[in-house]
């Protein structure tokens, strides 16, 4: 015999856990879908960025690399966030005096990415449906679509990523039961010197691009260690896979401007699907580019004025097309984020003896 009061109460509380548990897995999810929309952009659904960063032969210790060193910087950022409050104070707190250059370095970056983005939406247009990119009408609906949304902050964002990132790993996945290898040598292999350091620029680049969005998380969530680990498994995972069909394909596949497109043929059923799923991509990693320069441009006191020339700059920039954007401007930037992260690493870990916080430390001890 129960007590009935007592069976009830016992009741709630497991119910109350069971919610709890479901709140923080939804959370992690949500989390984890921000996280690998702000990577797997218009250069990364292709293959257009990842036949730069990564070589033809040998690959598969490089892609696995690339998922650890992207999980190592994601984890950084969230810690500097939850440490610091946010992107603004991580580059307060780590720059200094030099945080508002390193600010318009972030903005640059962050436009320039913006960009091609809009420049990939025109690409997938072009070899996807055949519109001509001088008819850029997805660019700009996308591009109005992420003016407007943006208001909402890191949680548009997350909702955005958690509707459409589902669909792009489906697609992925089942590029994996396609008959590839792991190891093409269509060009000379690269030095394993000169691979290492493309794969660290290749990572570098992915987290300094997400920085803003992922500090901000740190700040509002706390710790994301679990998040980044699943989104790095799932983006060293899509490496693998989409390199492996594109290398399979040839050399005609890995010179074009869309590499997978290429692979799943423009006039295919499968081309098609890869056309909306590359959209699907370009858009999530769009909304993360903007994030931090629709929080600039609120900022200013002409703030609807400063956001449409933004629009303008960037739309103006894709005109550059995707190819070239990402073979001008993805090395410099991941020069930037090897730069950025070892800075925000030395001063987590490696914090100065006289920092006011270790001087205060020391007069506790005493």
């Amino acid at each position: 015999y129960f007590d009935r009061p007592a069976c009830f109460l016992l009741s709630a509380h497991i119910l109350y856990r069971m919610v709890e548990a479901l709140k923080r897995v939804g959370e992690t999810a949500r989390l984890s879908a921000i996280l690998i929309g702000t990577v797997v952009g218009a250069g990364f659904v292709s293959g257009a960025e990842l036949v730069r960063f990564f070589p033809t032969e040998n690959f598969l210790p490089c892609a696995f690399l690339a998922a650890l060193l992207i999980f190592l910087g994601f984890a950084l950022l969230f810690y500097c966030g939850k440490k610091y409050g946010g992107f603004e104070g991580t580059l307060c707190r780590v720059f200094k005096n030099f945080a508002p250059a390193v600010r318009w370095i972030v903005l640059a970056a962050s436009l320039m990415t913006s960009a091609g983005m809009l420049a990939g939406l025109d690409s997938v247009m072009l070899e996807g449906f055949g519109v001509p990119k001088s008819v850029p009408l997805l660019s700009l609906g996308v591009l109005i679509a992420v003016y407007f949304l943006s208001e909402k902050g890191t949680a548009a964002i997350g909702w955005v990523n958690l509707c459409l990132v589902p669909a792009i790993l489906v697609f992925v996945a089942s590029l994996a039961f396609r008959r590839v290898d792991f190891s093409y040598a269509f060009y000379p292999a690269r030095e394993p010197f000169a691979a290492v350091c493309l794969v660290i620029a290749y990572a570098g680049m992915n987290v300094f691009l997400a920085a803003p969005v992922v500090c901000d998380l740190g700040a509002k969530y706390g710790g994301g260690t679990v998040a980044a680990a699943g989104a790095s498994l799932v983006i060293g995972a899509s490496i693998v896979i989409i390199l492996a069909n594109i290398f399979a394909a040839g050399a005609n596949a890995i010179g074009a401007d869309m590499p997978l497109l290429a692979v799943m043929g423009a006039q295919s059923v499968m081309g098609k699907i890869f056309a909306i799923v590359s959209a699907f991509g370009i858009v999530t990693t769009l909304f993360s580019s903007w994030y931090p320069l629709h929080a600039r441009a609120k900022r200013c006191r002409h703030a609807r004025s400063a956001r449409v020339l933004l629009c303008a700059a960037a739309f103006l920039l894709s005109r550059f097309g995707l190819k070239n954007i990402v073979g001008f401007a993805y090395p410099l930037l991941g020069l930037c984020g090897i730069l950025f992260l070892g800075a925000c690493a030395l001063k987590c870990f490696f914090p100065k003896k006289n920092s006011p916080m270790h001087s205060a430390k020391g007069r506790e001890r005493m």
